[in-house]
C-alpha cells in the first residue's frame, strides 16, 4: 500500500492554479481522484495535504477540521465534478444523511451545472444536466417533510446570475409542491425555472454584472434575455410548451407592461406566474453591489403593496403561506 503523504510543500515547477472546494463534502472513507492542498503557513504557497487515491481516514478528517480552506488544482476540476455527482447520487435516498446536508450537496451540484451552462448555453447536454439537477431537488422535496424549509434556508443571500437561477428554481419547486403540482409537472417547472435566465448568457457581461443600476439603453438590452433564452431552449431541444412559456414570459406583467411580448392577464400561464413571483422575491431578498437585501417579510410586503398590477397575488399569497407553514418568514 502507498504511504499517505501530507503537508508536502509544492515545488515551484509544480505550481498551478488552485480552486477552493467545500471540505464538508469530504467524508471518512472517501478515496479521491484528486490531490488536496492547503495554505502553507505565512505564505501563498500550497502544501500537498493528501495525495489522491488514498483513503480519507478519521485522523486526516480531524486534521482537515482544523484547516480553514482546502484546495484542488484547477486541472483536477473535472475529477472534482465527478466526485460531486457521486456524492449527490449517494445522498439523495440515504436516510442516514441529514436533509440539510442533502440540500447543500444538491445546491452545490446545481451551481456547477449552471456555471457550465452559462459558459456553453447551446450545448445539447444542458437538457439532461438540468433535468438531473431538478430530479435531485424533487426527490429531496418528496423524501422529507422538512425538505422545503432546508432548501430555502440554504439559498444564497448574494446575487449572482447562477445562484439566482438556482434560488428561483428552489423557490419555484417549493411553491409548486405547496400548490399541489404532481411530480411530472413539478419537474417541468423546475427545468423552466432553472433555465429562466439562460438568455443572459447572450447579454454583454458588463451589463449583466454591472455594479449599479442599468442605463436606459442597457436595460433595453437586458430585456432581450427572455427571447434569447427561449431561442436557446428551442435550439437545445426543449419542446414542452410549459417549460418554454416559463423561460419566455417570466417578466410579463398582468397589466401588459412586461416583456418581451406584452401579454396580459390570462394570457400569462401558470409557470411564468410562479417563476415571476419567485424571480422578484429572490431579487429583492438578496444583496447586490448597489443595495442591501430586504428580509423575506419586507420583500413580500413590498410585492403585496406595490405589484398588484404586475404579479398574480394568488401566487404571492400562496408563497407567503408556504413560508409561514415552514416557519422561515423572518421579519
Amino acid at each position: 500500500m502507498k504511504r499517505i503523504r501530507v503537508n508536502r510543500l509544492v515545488d515551484m515547477e509544480e505550481q498551478d492554479e488552485y480552486m477552493r472546494i467545500e471540505k464538508w463534502l469530504l467524508d471518512v472513507g472517501d478515496v479521491l481522484e484528486f490531490d488536496l492542498y492547503k495554505h502553507a503557513d505565512h505564505s501563498d504557497e500550497k502544501l500537498l495535504f493528501l495525495e489522491k487515491e488514498h483513503l480519507l481516514s478519521t485522523t486526516v478528517r480531524q486534521m482537515m477540521d482544523g484547516i480553514e480552506h482546502i484546495y484542488i488544482r484547477a486541472c483536477d476540476l473535472d475529477a472534482y465534478h465527478r466526485f460531486i455527482d457521486s456524492v449527490v447520487q449517494s445522498v439523495a435516498l440515504n436516510t442516514k444523511i441529514s436533509i440539510t446536508k442533502k440540500a447543500a450537496v444538491i445546491y452545490r451540484q446545481a451551481s456547477i451545472v449552471l456555471d457550465e451552462m452559462f459558459h456553453n448555453p447551446e450545448a445539447l447536454e444542458n437538457v439532461p444536466k438540468s433535468k438531473k439537477v431538478v430530479d435531485g431537488f424533487v426527490t429531496t422535496i418528496f423524501s422529507d417533510a422538512h425538505a422545503i424549509e432546508s432548501l430555502i434556508k440554504i439559498t444564497s443571500y448574494d446575487y449572482y446570475t447562477h445562484t439566482h437561477s438556482i434560488n428561483v428554481c428552489v423557490y419555484s419547486l417549493s411553491l409548486g409542491s405547496y400548490l399541489g403540482l404532481k411530480p411530472k409537472r413539478l419537474e417541468e417547472l423546475g427545468v423552466s425555472a432553472l433555465l429562466h435566465d439562460l438568455g443572459k448568457s447572450k447579454i454583454d457581461y458588463a451589463i449583466t454584472n454591472k455594479n449599479g443600476h442599468l442605463s436606459v439603453d442597457e436595460f433595453e438590452q437586458m430585456k432581450l434575455h427572455p427571447s434569447y433564452g427561449h431561442a436557446i431552449a428551442l435550439k437545445i431541444g426543449i419542446k414542452v410548451i410549459r417549460i418554454l412559456d416559463g423561460i419566455r414570459h417570466h417578466h410579463e406583467k398582468l397589466d401588459g407592461s412586461g416583456y418581451p411580448d406584452k401579454i396580459r392577464g390570462k394570457q400569462i400561464t401558470l409557470f411564468p406566474r410562479i417563476i415571476g413571483v419567485c424571480d422578484v422575491f429572490d431579487a429583492l431578498s438578496t444583496k447586490r453591489p448597489y443595495k442591501e437585501r430586504l428580509s423575506s417579510y419586507e420583500s413580500l410586503r413590498l410585492m403585496k403593496d406595490t405589484m398588484e398590477d404586475h404579479l398574480d397575488m394568488t401566487i404571492v399569497d400562496a408563497f407567503i403561506k408556504m413560508q409561514r407553514h415552514d416557519e422561515i418568514l423572518e421579519r
